[in-house]
């Protein structure tokens, strides 16, 4: 135990000796954090949907009229101007980006049709297809009446979720960032390796007493340690001031957090393994973390990637990582669900491979100079 614990401060020191080590593990993920749950999970509001809009109506028509009474009894509508203004001004709002869009109402009795004129930078937005959908049910209750039709059906919608009924988006999100910064750790945790190729510092061990088994231990609860700082961290920081609700299975999240962590480290010994210098072992980390971080499911679920990507992100550590801390800390799921034996497995299997890989390439000579 006594090796084992100066072996774990000799490792501890090396790790976070580096600046970057402390910028891609804890800084940057509690970055992005702040980020998406500032812009997505509605930070100092209550997170409602809001659309900023200026209405064109040249000439005051019944039709005119009563479509602008229509929408001003829409909450989710806020106006630039409580009146009517001219094209010019709406079109000078809309390129200047002051108002989400423009609605330009019919001129004559004959007119009939309703423009919504958006900036083309924001035409595939979900705020201008939210607006086009109102637009569209206002019309067609306006166009209902006028032909003295009743609707016979009529469209309701409720949410539900695997979880409790509270559950929302900062949870996913917040979840998300919690596998992200994890699977960073790893990535990014294992340059160490790199200086101690480079001065022979290994090489030197393996000819002592030293246990290069305790070795790696140590090198693990690094990891580990790492890892627990940046769960507390960012979850403080959820719960705290963005409000996220999480529901814990502790021995669920304690065995896929632990696997998860081993599965990353182990992928950061193969970065290291191909790695000539620092800079290229964070170049390649970089890279994969990148990757992952945009096709796993971090910030939006994987259903919404197009048919070809899928594929590939339903064979990225990652996604499994992350749908295995939402089980652990969101969903409340057991050990007993396959969905946990899945995630667990997959992660097992990739630490498995990819510390074979990198045991076989990982050179432990020194680099000539």
């Amino acid at each position: 135990m006594k090796q084992l614990a100066k072996l774990f401060s000799a490792q501890f020191k090396m790790t976070f000796r580096e600046k970057q080590v402390w910028f891609w593990s804890i800084f940057y993920p509690v970055l992005l954090l702040v980020v998406f749950l500032t812009f997505f999970g509605g930070m100092g509001d209550d997170g409602s949907f809001k659309a900023k809009i200026a209405v064109v109506a040249d000439k005051e028509t019944a039709v005119s009229t009563q479509l602008q009474t229509a929408m001003k009894q829409i909450d989710l509508l806020e106006w630039k101007s409580d009146s009517p203004v001219s094209r010019e001004q709406a079109e000078d709002w809309v390129k200047e980006k002051d108002i989400d869009a423009a609605i330009v109402l019919p001129d004559s009795a004959d007119a009939k049709q309703i423009t919504l004129l958006v900036n083309k930078e924001k035409q595939a937005n979900t705020t201008v297809q939210a607006l086009n959908g109102i637009l569209n049910e206002v019309l067609h209750q306006m166009n209902y009446a006028q032909a003295n039709i009743t609707p016979q059906l009529k469209l309701g919608i409720e949410s539900i979720s695997e979880g409790d009924d509270r559950l929302e988006y900062t949870d996913f999100l917040l979840t998300g960032m919690i596998a992200l910064a994890i699977s960073q750790a790893g990535l990014f945790g294992m340059v160490s390796m790199i200086e101690m190729r480079r001065n022979g510092l290994l090489k030197r061990l393996m000819m002592t007493p030293v246990s290069m088994g305790l070795f790696g231990l140590g090198g693990v609860l690094v990891r580990l340690f790492l890892s627990a700082i940046q769960v507390v961290l960012l979850a403080l920081i959820g719960v705290l001031f963005y409000g996220a609700n999480l529901h814990l299975d502790l021995l669920n999240f304690v065995l896929i957090f632990v696997v998860g962590t081993l599965a990353f480290a182990a992928i950061g010994f193969v970065i290291a393994a191909f790695s000539k210098s620092m800079d290229a072992y964070f170049g390649i980390a970089n890279l994969l973390s990148f990757l992952m971080m945009f096709m796993s499911g971090i910030f939006f679920d994987t259903g919404s990637l197009p048919e070809w990507i899928k594929p590939v992100s339903a064979a990225l550590p990652l996604t499994f990582f992350a749908d295995g801390i939402r089980d652990a800390m969101v969903y409340d799921r057991t050990v007993l669900t396959s969905q946990f034996w899945l995630n667990a497995g997959v992660l097992a299997g990739w630490a498995v491979v990819a510390f074979i890989v990198g045991s076989r390439f990982y050179s432990w000579k020194a680099e000539k100079r």
